[in-house]
């Protein structure tokens, strides 16, 4: 696929989130609000005609590969300004989905949620190591993102679709079908920390960075548009997000991240499993199982790289990095198996969800 084409399929995503971003600020101008609104239809169509073509480019890879590093510093997020796009996008997944997180009354949802933040406190603990884990593109360069503004939060869906995902601001969800295919507190822990690596690096604020500067990039040089743009300048470091928002931010993460950074959040989460004191060749053992199933059957496959590859990735980086750690004991590891069996054995009968948030296989 030609770079024409993917640059295409960023300017639209750029066009959308950046519309909706002003239209969020506009407040009491109409007009700039109305020019939002017909910005976010005419760019839906555009976005269908560049899907149709694209054959295979993923819209966050089209984005982070339409603006450098250096142009995306002036979209940078604080804490707080990722926190609540963060919320925003959730609330949009949430609502697609048409289900509530379990209460964290819920021993299953207590459960998962003590394990994520262990998990988070020793990802922090390690972030500063991960440097040869990273992948080789210009990410790779970016510091690690800062503790969430509101901490990270671990949340379990009530939902039978088979799916785990990390939004902006430390918001992590996994379905109660997901946990029902597991087998192991070991397995539990190595779906959390990949979701953990991703959020750590700021895979999604950089693709959502990267669609606002590269739709800025190719505003039309009009009047009527520079006005627009200027006053998107002046708004963009403190616009909160509105629901159109996130419901195009949500819609960059139905494909799936790029490949690499895939392959960097499974490296990362071996070493952050090694750290924790976890079995991190229980890893390699979900991995296998899933690429037994069929894709359309468990979406975390679909938006992921082939499970052979993702396996080798993982088994490198034990080569690497197990022989200086210390093996949990078979007991410590049966011990763990058996609170995760207690903890799922209580698990509420899920609901199969008006719709998927991800696309047709």
């Amino acid at each position: 696929m030609g770079r024409s084409r993917r640059r295409g399929a960023s300017w639209v995503l750029g066009g959308v989130l950046a519309g909706a971003l002003s239209a969020c600020q506009a407040g009491n101008t109409p007009a700039l609000l109305a020019r939002a609104e017909q910005s976010l239809e005419e760019s839906r169509g555009q976005l269908s005609r560049e899907l149709d073509q694209r054959k295979g480019v993923g819209l966050m890879g089209a984005s982070l590969t339409g603006c450098s590093l250096e142009r995306r510093k002036a979209y940078e997020l604080d804490a707080e300004q990722e926190a609540t796009l963060g919320q925003a996008v959730a609330a949009r997944q949430l609502a697609l989905l048409g289900v509530e997180p379990l209460p964290t009354t819920e021993p299953v949802a207590r459960y998962v949620d003590q394990l994520g933040q262990y998990l988070a406190l020793v990802a922090a603990a390690v972030g500063n190591a991960n440097g040869p884990d990273r992948a080789s593109g210009p990410e790779r360069a970016l510091d690690n993102r800062p503790w969430p503004h509101a901490g990270y939060q671990f949340q379990v869906l009530p939902l039978e679709e088979p799916r785990a995902s990390g939004s902006p601001g430390g918001i992590v969800f996994i379905s109660t079908g997901f946990l029902r295919a597991m087998g192991s507190e070991e397995e539990l822990a190595a779906v959390l920390s990949h979701e953990l690596a991703h959020l750590q690096r700021g895979h999604g604020v950089e693709a959502i960075k990267a669609a606002l500067c590269d739709y800025e990039a190719r505003q039309e040089s009009s009047a009527k548009l520079q006005s627009f743009n200027q006053r998107l300048k002046l708004q963009r470091q403190t616009a909160a997000a509105g629901s159109r928002t996130a419901e195009e931010a949500a819609n960059l993460s139905r494909e799936g991240f790029p490949e690499g950074l895939e392959l960097e959040a499974d490296r990362i989460a071996v070493r952050i499993l090694l750290a924790a004191g976890y079995d991190a060749r229980a890893f390699t053992g979900l991995l296998q199982r899933l690429n037994l199933e069929a894709p359309a059957k468990h979406p975390w496959r679909r938006t992921h790289p082939q499970p052979r590859e993702r396996v080798a990735v993982v088994e490198e980086r034990l080569k690497a990095l197990g022989p200086s750690q210390a093996w949990p004991t078979p007991e410590t590891v049966a011990s763990r198996t058996q609170r995760f069996h207690e903890a799922m054995s209580v698990l509420p009968t899920p609901v199969a969800g008006p719709q998927s948030l991800l696309p047709p296989p």
